[in-house]
């Protein structure tokens, strides 16, 4: 019995001495999560007369005019992007003597911004890529092209600096490339050569044969939406109106299909071959008086009927 209890204790013994021996894990540490901050920000922007900048200032009349100039507006909005995530916006302040140039200055809020390495996109005029909704307009209006349709970017604009004690970034100097072409249209009714009729328009639905007329985007190129592009003004009017178009084939001449309605509800239809060489973003392509062939000859009647043939 004695002998069997001095066993025991031995292996009480051991057992305490192999549970000393043995390393306890540490608990898990969690990481902190990130907290965004607000970093001001103020960079150098540039827009030029080129085919490839934003140009919506004119030089005499809309009707008439073969120039759109490139300038700065004050207090134009101007996205930033970090990815596809919109995380500020700045406003333009236009160069006193040069409206091609202007200052950006605002705030963005993020945690993940590193200098050397992280890039932004700028992008105006709002943060939605959308070209459904337009109403023929150019400038000054709430909903016109200048205001809502006519996109320009800035891309791959690295972060330089990164100042954590006064919140601040630095950036390189910005240049924006304009992301759509500027058509400016108007119709007539072609029977004969002898008789060309002008169409009081009041919409027209525009598509390619190609079938890359972009419709919606995010600001990475993805979430892309192509379809007809449709304009709806707000009187009709047989004089010139304008459509922001961007065509995601750039490389091929392109026949688009004008579908016109007119203010008595009566349909055309034509088509007109793009060059080419008027496809790439930033065009200014006048397409006045285009020809259209094909009329609907009976308009749609607003009077309701309820009765069967």
């Amino acid at each position: 019995m004695e002998k069997n209890r001095f066993f025991t204790i031995i292996a009480l013994i051991g057992a305490m001495a192999w549970t000393g021996c043995m390393k306890e894990e540490p608990a898990p540490v969690e990481e902190p999560e990130a907290v965004d901050s607000v970093w001001a920000v103020t960079l150098q922007a540039v827009k030029e007369d080129t085919p490839q900048t934003k140009g919506l200032a004119i030089e005499g009349e809309e009707a008439t005019t073969t120039v759109l100039k490139s300038i700065w507006k004050a207090d134009e909005p101007v996205k930033v992007y970090l990815g596809t995530t919109c995380i500020g916006t700045l406003t333009a302040t236009p160069d006193g003597t040069d409206a091609h140039k202007a200052t950006l200055s605002g705030t963005v809020t993020t945690s993940s911004l590193v200098a050397g390495t992280s890039t932004l996109t700028l992008l105006t005029p709002r943060e939605s890529w959308d070209y459904t909704g337009q109403v023929g307009t150019l400038l000054e209006a709430a909903n016109s092209i200048e205001k809502m349709y006519h996109y320009t970017a800035a891309t791959g604009i690295r972060v330089t600096a990164v100042d954590t004690e006064h919140s601040t970034i630095t950036t390189e100097n910005a240049t924006f490339a304009n992301q759509q072409s500027i058509y400016r249209l108007s119709f007539r009714y072609k029977k004969s050569e002898e008789s060309k009729t002008p169409i009081t328009a009041k919409s027209v639905t525009i598509s390619a044969a190609n079938g890359h007329l972009v419709q919606s985007q995010a600001v990475d190129g993805s979430s892309l939406v192509e379809g007809p592009v449709s304009v709806t003004l707000a009187t009709a009017s047989a004089n010139p109106f304008f459509v922001a178009l961007k065509n995601g084939d750039e490389t091929h001449a392109e026949n688009l299909t004008f579908t016109v309605v007119d203010a008595d509800g009566i349909t055309y239809r034509g088509s007109k071959t793009i060059p080419a060489e008027y496809k790439p973003s930033g065009t200014f392509v006048s397409a006045k008086n285009a020809s259209l062939t094909e009329r609907l000859q009976l308009a749609l009647s607003a009077t309701e009927v309820d009765s069967a043939l």
